[in-house]
């Protein structure tokens, strides 16, 4: 976990593609050789963060509808995730990274995204595996954009998002009757 955790911080001071096994061993406190005891190389140490990360975030589908006045949490998952687990934004918030966070989201999540709404919304694969791409873009966008505001305000925007998501189902469910 010390290695994990220290290029976690390196992640929130450099851009990943700067970041070697030597800054990350003198970061870590240790050894090139305790690293290569236990990696070898620094992808492995990335995908276990990601394993971790994704492993506590296993069910982000998006939850769709939000009513303030129930005062039932609302927004996607992973918004809520990355706002209540600072530990993990410098890896889902690097530019370098993205392309592979997106990915690793979509392997984990898509499948049980689409089984979800695909019913509901009448909509076929490749037009749901879309709005689940679009989707999670804009959560990490607007996350990464918005992480300091005031958790008054960022309920409002979460609110304002749900809303948008539940009448955009609501619609393609309309359209289909």
């Amino acid at each position: 976990m010390v290695v994990k955790d220290a290029l976690l911080d390196l992640l929130s001071e450099t851009d990943y593609a700067d970041i070697t096994i030597a800054t990350l061993c003198r970061k870590a406190e240790i050894s090139r050789g305790t690293f290569y005891l236990h990696y070898d190389n620094l992808k492995q140490v990335m995908d276990e963060l990601f394993a971790n990360a994704l492993g506590n975030t296993h069910s982000m589908l998006f939850q769709i509808g939000c009513d303030p006045a129930s005062g039932e949490k609302c927004a996607y998952p992973l918004c809520r995730f990355l706002r209540e687990n600072r530990k993990y934004q410098p890896l889902f918030f690097s530019d370098t990274l993205r392309s592979q966070v997106i990915e690793k989201i979509v392997e984990v999540n898509r499948d049980s995204f689409i089984a979800k709404l695909k019913a509901r919304s009448g909509l076929d694969e490749e037009a749901l595996s879309a709005l689940f791409l679009f989707q999670l873009n804009g959560c990490l966008a607007v996350s990464k954009q918005h992480i300091s505001i005031s958790d008054e305000s960022w309920a409002h925007i979460k609110c304002s998002i749900d809303r948008l998501l539940k009448n955009g189902i609501q619609g393609f469910e309309e359209a289909d009757r």
